[in-house]
C-alpha cells in the first residue's frame, strides 16, 4: 500500500469517528475524535487497519499542534502590526 493509500484510509477512519460521534449526538472535538479513535483501536484486529488507525490518531494529534502554532503566529503578528503601527505614528509632536 503506498503512501496516498494509507493517507486516504486514515481520512476515512477519522470521517468513521466523526460520524459515530453525530450519531451518538455528541459533540465534536479533537479530544472526541482521538478517544473514539483509541477505542477503535482497542477492538481491531486486522494489522493493516491498526497502522492506519495509528497514522489516524497521529494525524489528529499533529493537526492540533499545527492549528496551534498557526494561532501563535497570528497573534505576534497582530501584535507586531500594532508596535510597528505605534512607532509609525507622525500625529504626535515631541
Amino acid at each position: 500500500m503506498n503512501n496516498s493509500d494509507e493517507e486516504q484510509l486514515s481520512d476515512i477512519l477519522i470521517g468513521e469517528a466523526v460520524f459515530s460521534l453525530l450519531r451518538e449526538k455528541v459533540g465534536i472535538s479533537r479530544k472526541a475524535i482521538l478517544i473514539k479513535l483509541q477505542n477503535m483501536l482497542k477492538s481491531e484486529q486486522d494489522p493493516e487497519r491498526v497502522s492506519t488507525i495509528l497514522r489516524a490518531i497521529q494525524n489528529v494529534k499533529s493537526e492540533k499542534t499545527q492549528s496551534e502554532s498557526s494561532r501563535i503566529d497570528g497573534c505576534k503578528s497582530a501584535a507586531t502590526l500594532s508596535i510597528e503601527s505605534y512607532d509609525h505614528d507622525n500625529t504626535t509632536r515631541h
